[in-house]
């Protein structure tokens, strides 16, 4: 995938979205590049990461969003789903500090354990961003 399709799948998935969110929050690494080129499509202003990280088996979230979250509306980007796990700790967390989550994300493989709010398709096979 080169950027200019990258950039057409992205406008696609924006789109779809009739949600209208606070904050976009981008799981890092895969999340960053479609979270930042969904909140200018989407008009939205506040962005933050989020790390979630596998140590000794376990994923956890290891940043933190300093900002009050109680009632936020948020959007969690991922760019692709192939468990879904670290989507599901990212989501949980957020909602532990109070957050109403939707969640979008370019391709979900049929194993995820998670289907997101929004998402563009479903695939069989991992893809390569341009990025990559």
């Amino acid at each position: 995938m080169d950027w200019q399709a990258f950039h057409q799948e992205i406008k696609e998935l924006s789109d779809r979205i009739d949600y209208h969110p606070d904050t976009i929050i981008g799981i890092t690494r895969g999340g960053i590049v479609p979270a930042r080129i969904l909140s200018s499509s989407l008009e939205i202003k506040s962005m933050y990461c989020l790390t979630v990280r596998k140590e000794r088996g376990e994923r956890r979230v290891v940043t933190e969003v300093l900002d009050n979250l109680v009632g936020k509306n948020i959007l969690l980007v991922e760019d692709m789903l192939e468990t879904g796990r670290s989507l599901i700790i990212a989501k949980e967390y957020l909602e532990s500090k109070g957050a109403i989550v939707k969640t979008a994300c370019l391709y979900v493989m049929s194993c995820s354990e998670i289907e997101p709010n929004y998402y563009l398709r479903q695939v069989q096979n991992t893809k390569k961003f341009p990025w990559e």
